[in-house]
């Protein structure tokens, strides 16, 4: 089952957040989900099946390898997200993961034309999910005290 293999791929080595595009104002930021490793393979895998841009980094040293990274934004990122949300492990990641599933859409108007209200509701939006620092209690506590 890809979706859960991809939720401990997500935990483990990946990234959820909400990434500013251009120049735009701070508060316009989609969804976003990285992928990082050095095995091509995996990161095609997830590739075929949701969608994203792969991307290859050069080895900064003769002894490191080449390093991928899959980033999967957008609608393909919502989608990816709905189907791995009930797998996922990492407390602080699944938590940003269920907020922007949650509420992305509904501060995101198909028209692309914002009202004061969805303006608010993309600031909120922003600041709970990007308040969720990777720093600090690691999931390993939240499951072993909570």
């Amino acid at each position: 089952m890809l979706e859960a293999y991809t939720a401990g791929f997500l935990d483990a080595d990946g990234s959820v957040a909400l990434t500013k595009s251009g120049k735009g104002e701070d508060w316009l930021r989609t969804p976003n989900v990285s992928f990082y490793n050095c095995d091509k393979a995996i990161l095609e895998d997830i590739k075929e099946k949701w969608g994203g841009t792969l991307k290859v980094g050069k080895p900064s040293t003769e002894n490191h390898n080449v390093s991928y990274t899959l980033v999967v934004c957008d609608n393909a990122c919502l989608n990816l997200l709905k189907d791995v949300l009930p797998f996922m492990k990492h407390s602080k990641k699944k938590k940003r993961a269920s907020l922007i599933v949650e509420h992305y859409k509904k501060c995101t108007p198909r028209n692309g034309k914002y009202t004061s209200e969805h303006i608010e509701m993309k600031k909120w939006l922003n600041e709970q999910v990007m308040g969720i620092t990777m720093r600090g209690v690691g999931a390993w506590w939240y499951f072993s005290n909570g």
